[in-house]
């Protein structure tokens, strides 16, 4: 669905309602939303301007640090998600990586 965004937010962004628009990037103190989406299935208020957030389903998220498939991730600050639990739950993940870098990781959304 589209919402309006406090600024241009890249693919994987951890979502929440906030900031100067209809959403923000995500912290670990917020709820969730969902996640800034570059090819969603089916999209809601495809008229309106704003970006596309990824509500269901699975997509790619933004994950720092090593992550193991069937782990939970949660938003941890600027909308990039960590495997460090926090109120603000984002999604399961699909795949695993030891990579400590940021990078993008295929997650079932569980906002």
């Amino acid at each position: 669905e589209i919402y309006t965004t406090d600024q241009d937010y890249p693919t994987g962004t951890a979502m929440c309602v906030g900031g100067d628009a209809e959403a923000t990037a995500c912290r670990a103190s917020c709820m969730a939303i969902g996640v800034i989406s570059a090819e969603p299935a089916y999209l809601m208020n495809s008229g309106l301007d704003g970006q596309a957030i990824g509500l269901k389903g699975r997509v790619p998220v933004r994950v720092k640090g090593v992550v193991s498939k069937g782990q939970p991730v949660y938003a941890w600050e600027d909308g990039v998600c960590t495997t460090i639990a926090s109120t603000a739950l984002v999604g399961i993940a699909l795949e695993s990586s030891d990579d400590e870098s940021e990078k993008l990781i295929e997650c079932v959304l569980k906002v």
